[in-house]
Formats: structure tokens, sequence, C-alpha cells
């Protein structure tokens, strides 16, 4: 083994893909959000509180962004490979009923009041816990390795979808769950078909660019206001523009592919300055680490009943990592719930630091057996 394949590995160890169609990116989780502490109002201070008020509306749209990108890589894949779908939503699935069956136990048992903000709370860290970031597969690797990249990148889409529907739930200015999210599928499918009347019409890349920066920013305010889920009219507009005629979907993603890794690091240097340490969230913080591990082992084995040549065993240890989606999603949590999102983003963004860091010690030892 050279030394050049020496430093090679601890490196693919920690190169992950944000979120579906995005590309590697290298340790994303255990650089952005420490530093996004380091600079926020427990830190140096530097990103203030006034501040972070003032990236709400940025945020929202990085939002739909994503979204969006998981939508056109979602209609992309989910197709050509159902039954690693299946696979997918059903590890989703089970993670998000461990991590948000016993933080509901948790927090009765805490004397919390389970109405419907405490439901909302264990319902917002199972849907952070289910996304996982795809671990970036070696060229020529083995392929359990390859099995559990597609896993792990189908298992987004899932979690968007019923986080639409605990948006509503979270939001008392929202409409009911099911309601806001009826809205963001409205919303998304709304802008898709104005933004595929005009992308192919352009005249010219700067046009169009306006057209998809106009198009984020109506599926992000328009969710925003309705009290809905930016996430899910985002994928929901990616989405519908994969399966319509022409060729919206390609000419979209050239234009925001230059946007991957920059709303990357705001998404996660924001939600590291937005982490103010509370009781509650200390008591999430070490419930969402021990039950995500859990329902992602347990989801792993299920799943590896429909997904062909990977061991029960390996799969789950593959999906440790934490995806950008789970912290994305605890942000617009906390846009619609402040008074428990602190706790939430407290938990979720020190728990995805920890997640990372346990990979680095877990998927080396799973693929030396």
């Amino acid at each position: 083994m050279t030394l050049r394949g020496e430093l090679r590995r601890p490196m693919l160890a920690l190169q992950r893909r944000a979120a579906l169609g995005l590309r590697p990116f290298t340790a994303p989780v255990t650089i952005f959000i420490p530093l996004g502490i380091s600079l926020g109002p427990w830190g140096l201070g530097i990103i203030s509180p006034q501040t972070l008020a003032h990236l709400d509306v940025v945020v929202t749209l990085a939002l739909a962004t994503l979204g969006v990108f998981i939508g056109v890589a979602g209609a992309r894949q989910a197709p050509a490979m159902p039954r690693l779908f299946a696979a997918a939503s059903l590890e989703g699935v089970i993670t998000i009923g461990v991590v948000a069956g016993a933080a509901t136990l948790l927090l009765g048992t805490w004397g919390v009041p389970l109405d419907l903000p405490a439901v909302a709370v264990a319902l917002t860290l199972g849907v952070c816990a289910s996304a996982s970031a795809a671990p970036a597969a070696e060229q020529g690797g083995d392929p359990e390795h390859e099995i559990a990249s597609r896993v792990a990148d189908l298992d987004d889409v899932l979690p968007i979808v019923l986080g639409g529907l605990v948006i509503g739930i979270a939001n008392p200015a929202a409409p009911v769950g099911p309601v806001a999210a009826a809205l963001a599928i409205l919303v998304g499918l709304g802008t898709a078909v104005c933004g595929w009347l005009l992308f192919e019409r352009a005249e010219g890349s700067a046009e169009r660019a306006v057209f998809v920066l106009g198009c984020l920013a109506l599926l992000g305010g328009a969710a925003a206001f309705a009290g809905s889920s930016p996430l899910l009219a985002g994928m929901v507009a990616g989405w519908f523009w994969v399966i319509a005629p022409g060729e919206s979907d390609k000419l979209v993603g050239g234009d925001l592919a230059r946007l991957e890794h920059p709303l990357v690091v705001l998404l996660l240097i924001t939600a590291g300055a937005s982490v103010r340490p509370d009781l509650l969230g200390v008591w999430l913080f070490v419930a969402y680490v021990t039950f995500r591990l859990s329902g992602k082992l347990i989801g792993g084995w299920a799943a590896s009943r429909l997904a062909p040549d990977v061991a029960p065993s390996n799969l789950g240890a593959y999906l440790i990592p934490p995806g950008v989606i789970g912290i994305a999603f605890a942000l617009n949590f906390a846009q619609v719930a402040p008074t428990a999102g602190g706790s939430v983003v407290f938990a979720v963004a020190l728990g995805a630091v920890l997640c990372e860091l346990l990979t680095l010690a877990v998927v080396p030892a799973v693929r030396r057996a």
C-alpha cells in the first residue's frame, strides 16, 4: 500500500454526498458545524442573533434549492431502482419510528406534557435522524459499499414528504399537517409549471439563470408564507421538471451546480451558530444519538432483505453518517417553532458531528470484515 493510498482512505471515509444529486463533499459536518458554533453567539459572537435573523430568508431559499436537488435526482433514480427505493423507504420509516417513539416516551418521563408541540418535536427528531449522507464510493469498490451509497441517497425522499406534515403540526399559524403538506405540493407544482414554460424559452443562459433564481425565490417564499415546507415544495418542483417534456431538469441542474457546496456550507454554519445549550437540548442530544444509531442498525437490517448483495449486519453501519437534509429540516422546524427549535437544532447538529466521528471507526471496520 503506497503512502498516497494510505492518506486517501481516511479522506474517502469523510467524503459524503450531502443529498441526492450533490457531488461529494469532504467532512462538511465535522468542520463547518464547529466553525459555526465558534463564530456564533456562544462563541466569538461574529454571527450575532440579529445576523441569524437576517439569514432566515436565505435559509428558506437554501431549503427550497436542496429540495430541488433531491426531487431531480430522486425522479431519475427511484423509477430505475424500485427495489432499492423500497429498501431506503423501509429503513427511513423504521428509523423515524424508533427515534420518534423513544423521544415521545422520554418526553413523557421527563414531565413534558405530550401535546402537539411535544409530538412535533419527537417527529422532527425522527425525520432528522432518518436522513443519511451517501458515502463516496471508491472506484472498483465492493458491491456492499455501492448499494449502501444508493440506499443512503434514496432515503432522503420519504423524510421530506413526512416532514411536510410535521411542519404543519409544529407551526401554530399554519393549517393542519395534511393541508400544509398539500399546500407545499401545490406551491411546488405551480412554480414548476411556470419554470417549465420559461426555462427553454429563455434567450441565453443569463436570462435563464434569472428565471431559475426567481423560481427558487417563489418556491421558498410561497411555501414559507403558507406555513408549509420549502423542502417539500422544492422536491415536488424538481420531480416535475424531470418527468415533464423537454430538458428543464438539465437546465436547472446546470444553473444550480455552482450553488451546491456554498449552500451546504451556509446551512451547516448557520446550524452551528444557532446552537443554544439548554437542559432539554442536552437530553434530546443523548436520546437522538442513541436511538438514531439503534434505528439505523434495525432499519438497515430490515432494508437488507430488499437490497441484494449486502449483509444485514453491515448496511445499517454504512447509513450512520448524517445527511445535511436532517440538519436543514431542523433549521426549518426552528423557523416555525422557535421555542422548541433551539433544543432540536442543538441535538441534531451536535448529534450529526458525533455520528460522523463514529463513522470513522465503524465503517472501516465493516469494510475490513
